[in-house]
């Protein structure tokens, strides 16, 4: 009997979010569809990029066998800027994603982890300065985050043509991946070319792209198994390990290549938990448990490449007119730039010729910027050009970190750290980011101008119109709406694209609005509160009497996190003692309607919020329990409120316990926590203390120590099935 060839696996995921942040105050504002979440970075997060990260191998009884890391068993890319949000968020999941990676790297040789074109731009459509910058940037957030230069990147979208080839082969990336449309034809070496289509493509194999300079330069594309990875998609693959794997075979089945076999099954990497509900666990069980049993190897591209490099070529296919083609696009790349007939909902009949006015709009305004950062550039840098590449190395560091790096490609003034030079220098650099960043696809893939992803994009562009004003300059704001105007929304209440930048820029928030945030919050809780201003740290030194408790003046240092930049202002606020706060700094009145909504309701939270914020303590703990006893008689939605609010004191508290701790009264703590959180089984706070507990449960096993008594009986609150 013959004996099968070896099949390797592998599962690429790609993660990413579009730059949600507020560019004023660089936090992400409540998004009231991703609700009970406060934003869908937060919703997702908890759903899939956690999940993930410590994902429930559960055996028949419906208990938990193990936690997993899934990153583990994934070839992955995660969008920087994701990457960044987590990073600020969830340290925990950070750690746990760096951990796959490595994990790989000693097993394997190799790392799981690409890198991503940085603001997940359609790469294709880019001017060739920015398509140069995008790439740099995401390759350096990669080696900042994982501590090692990628082999492989991902091409949002997997959008495709020659010049960004060969721009990835200048950067010296070794591997892309593509869809199997993206190929017109192959061939072995010293033989003719084969057209082929995505039936007869053979992905069981990689490939070579030469570049057209004759130089023999390459680079090795890998073909993603489309039927498998639509299944997995929009099918049944994902529903258990056993459909999964059995499509893997049949994959494995239709391919002629020599050696081992590639299958390649790739998707959003949202899939596993968010679109689908349950598919992390059934990644988990597939690659940590079933593949092995099945004769399924698991691997990564990186592995893969080192042990069967490519001797096949491959040819582009070129799309329309050239333009290139995406694995999103059945029109080339035409999604992010006319009315292709690409839509999510194509039965609305709505139009999509929107896109090109979006798309001019912002090219003018890139344009026009380019020229202006040359002008003021050439003044400051040696090479402007080469220190914006160059900035995609520090461009998440302290606004201090940054300033010293610009320096070090400076001359003359800001060479010498002259200070305007130095403000200049990092204003221009934030324009250029907000620029980059505006070129998320996302602002082209859905059906309306008028949707949240749109109007991300255009709050990035009256970002940086805005430290443009700042620098001096003067952006061509009238002809960018003249543009954006003929963009007309499919809903003729919002208006044009010129609207839809008008209510973006309602999003700004100014150093007065910051610090008349600040002076509310001082009146409503008292000046010894800590005063949360997203974006600002705010120094208040009010005069040393006042009229009334609840009148506030003085003067105030408002700096801003991001840039660094510092505003002096004297300002004078009021409470008419019902919320009815006022503030005078300037010429400027500001009241809370003013604020955005956020801010809002961030003045109209008491004390229950912060003290469940510093419940990482047995004693915090109690005084939280102490408060809530002393509030009155609860409606079913504040009795809903207070109960999420013990669900995050649960988790707080569980994560700052030192590791294997014995403090029964510890344990015993998060057991009156647990109860009154009324967790629901699959709720993001439960998940949290399940992976608490379970890093606690470890320690204790590897150490052969019975855990304590009370920790048992959390365990087992928690869903653990403690007798296995």
């Amino acid at each position: 009997m013959a004996k099968p060839r070896p099949l390797a696996l592998v599962v690429h995921g790609h993660f990413y979010q579009p730059p949600r942040e507020n560019p004023w105050t660089d936090e992400v504002p409540r998004e009231p569809g991703a609700a009970p979440f406060h934003d869908w970075n937060a919703r997702i997060h908890a759903e899939c990029y956690r999940a993930n990260a410590y994902a429930r191998i559960v055996h028949s009884a419906e208990k938990i066998k193990a936690l997993v890391n899934n990153y583990d068993r994934l070839t992955f890319d995660f969008g920087p800027t994701l990457a960044r949000w987590i990073e600020r968020h969830d340290p925990q999941a950070n750690r746990r994603i760096r951990e796959g990676d490595a994990s790989q790297y000693r097993r394997l040789g190799k790392g799981g982890g690409l890198a991503q074109v940085w603001a997940h731009p359609i790469t294709p459509l880019l001017s060739p300065r920015d398509r140069q910058t995008q790439i740099a940037w995401g390759l350096q957030d990669f080696r900042s985050r994982f501590g090692r230069d990628a082999e492989g990147i991902w091409l949002p979208e997997t959008a495709v043509d020659t010049p960004t080839l060969e721009a990835l082969i200048d950067a010296q990336v070794r591997f892309t991946i593509l869809a199997p449309e993206q190929v017109a034809a192959v061939r072995q070496p010293g033989k003719d070319w084969i057209s082929v289509n995505p039936n007869t493509l053979d992905t069981g194999r990689l490939y070579r792209w030469l570049h057209p300079d004759g130089s023999g330069r390459s680079i090795a594309l890998a073909i993603f198994d489309g039927p498998v990875s639509r299944d997995l998609a929009f099918g049944t693959a994902s529903r258990d390990a056993g459909t999964f794997l059995a499509a893997v075979r049949s994959a494995g089945d239709r391919s002629s290549a020599e050696g081992r076999r590639l299958v390649l099954a790739a998707t959003d990497g949202e899939l596993y938990g968010h679109h689908k509900k349950f598919s992390d666990l059934t990644l988990a069980y597939a690659t940590h448990v079933a593949a092995g049993s099945a004769g399924i190897e698991v691997t990564n591209l990186a592995t893969f490449l080192a042990r069967q490099p490519p001797t096949w070529e491959a040819r582009l296919h070129p799309g329309p007119d050239g333009e290139g083609t995406a694995w999103s696009c059945s029109h080339g790349v035409g999604r992010w730039r006319r009315h292709c007939g690409c839509a999510m909902d194509t039965s609305r009949g709505w139009s999509q010729a929107w896109r090109g006015p979006l798309r001019k709009a912002l090219d003018r305004l890139r344009d026009r910027a380019a020229d202006f950062f040359a002008e003021v550039g050439d003044k400051l840098f040696a090479d402007p050009w080469q220190a914006r590449d160059a900035y995609g190395e520090i461009v998440d560091a302290s606004p201090e970190e940054r300033l010293r790096y610009l320096q070090s490609m400076g001359r003359g003034p800001l060479r010498h750290g002259q200070t305007q030079a130095a403000r200049r220098a990092l204003g221009l650099m934030e324009m250029q980011r907000s620029l980059l960043l505006m070129y998320a696809s996302c602002a082209w893939f859905f059906d309306d101008i008028a949707g949240l992803e749109s109007m991300i994009g255009l709050r990035r562009a009256a970002h940086a119109m805005d430290v443009w004003h700042g620098l001096g300059g003067r952006p061509p704001e009238s002809a960018f709406l003249d543009i954006l105007a003929q963009a007309k929304s499919n809903q003729p209440s919002l208006g044009t694209g010129a609207d839809v930048f008008r209510r973006a820029c309602q999003a700004r928030v100014t150093p007065a609005r910051a610090l008349a945030r600040a002076a509310f919050a001082a009146l409503a809780s008292g000046p010894a509160t800590p005063r949360e201003v997203p974006g600002f740290d705010i120094a208040m030194v009010p005069r040393p009497s006042a009229p009334t408790e609840l009148t506030m003046a003085g003067r105030a240092t408002v700096i801003h996190r991001r840039t660094g930049e510092t505003t002096e202002l004297a300002f004078f606020a009021q409470d008419d003692g019902k919320a009815g706060f006022a503030c005078q700094i300037g010429q400027e009145r500001l009241a809370l309607a003013d604020l955005d909504p956020d801010a809002a309701l961030a003045l109209r939270v008491g004390a229950l919020p912060r003290l469940a914020g510093q419940a990482t303590t047995t004693a915090g703990c109690q005084e939280l329990l102490d408060v809530a006893d002393l509030v009155g008689p609860l409606s079913d939605d504040e009795t809903a409120s207070l109960a999420r609010l013990f669900a995050i004191a649960l988790t707080r508290f569980l994560e700052a316990l030192p590791p294997s701790s014995a403090n029964r009264a510890a344990w015993r703590m998060a057991l009156v926590l647990v109860k009154r959180a009324a967790l629901r089984p699959d709720s993001e706070h439960a998940l949290r203390a399940q992976e608490a507990v379970w890093e606690h449960l470890s320690i204790f096993r590897a150490n052969r120590r019975r855990p304590p008594q009370a920790l048992r009986d959390l365990a087992e609150q928690l869903g653990f099935d403690m007798a296995f």
